[in-house]
């Protein structure tokens, strides 16, 4: 196992054992507010949605390179359901061998890599994030995370996705031989991911 797989498998059971273990075991009925839209707060509807997003940003960086004798589409496709939960074990799990072709059809290929599509999920990010930070209570998010199991981790899994986010510009990059730092950018929350699929469509 590599120094990779090994991070990736220990910070994955470390997530798993906190969810279970650490995280509050309050259910105040945040998540049925947020399903049925019963008048949820807009900050935690915010960062709901932001979850609802970024499978969409990690489906345009990652499909592409479903290359590998492990498939990574079951994966990006968890994400919509688990997030990082479902994506983490791909990257200790696969050996990173180019073996084909990509799985991905180039027409959900030409979608996911569409200039118009980057900008919709830009644009629909920053509604959202104007949406929240002005209408929004913090205060209310702060107890609901220390309060809800369901708002911790989702707060949690959200963060966790923005360290992926870093990684896998990185791991795009390199793989094609590039190391032109880009990768920093996923460090903004979901914008720096799209800046960066932006950038590769100028």
């Amino acid at each position: 196992m590599t120094i990779r797989q090994s991070i990736f498998f220990i910070s994955w059971m470390a997530f798993i054992l906190y969810a279970v273990f650490l995280a509050p075991d309050g259910n105040q009925g945040y998540l049925h507010q947020l399903l049925t839209m019963d008048d949820p707060d807009p900050y935690l509807l915010m960062v709901f949605s932001f979850l609802g997003i970024y499978p969409l940003v990690f489906s345009a960086l990652l499909l592409g390179e479903d290359d590998s004798r492990l498939p990574l589409w079951p994966f990006v496709l968890g994400m919509f359901f688990l997030g990082a939960f479902a994506l983490m074990p791909y990257f200790f799990l696969s050996k990173g061998e180019e073996s084909r072709k990509p799985r991905v059809p180039v027409f959900i290929l030409n979608r996911l890599h569409s200039r118009v599509f980057h900008l919709l999920l830009f644009m629909g990010t920053i509604t959202l994030l104007i949406y929240g930070m002005t209408q929004g209570d913090f205060e209310f998010y702060v107890e609901a995370f220390l309060e809800s199991q369901f708002v911790h981790i989702m707060s949690i899994d959200f963060v966790i996705l923005t360290f992926l986010s870093t990684f896998v510009v990185y791991w795009k990059e390199s793989r094609r031989g590039r190391y032109n730092q880009k990768h920093w950018l996923g460090m903004v929350p979901i914008l720096g991911a799209l800046l960066y699929l932006l950038q590769k469509n100028e």
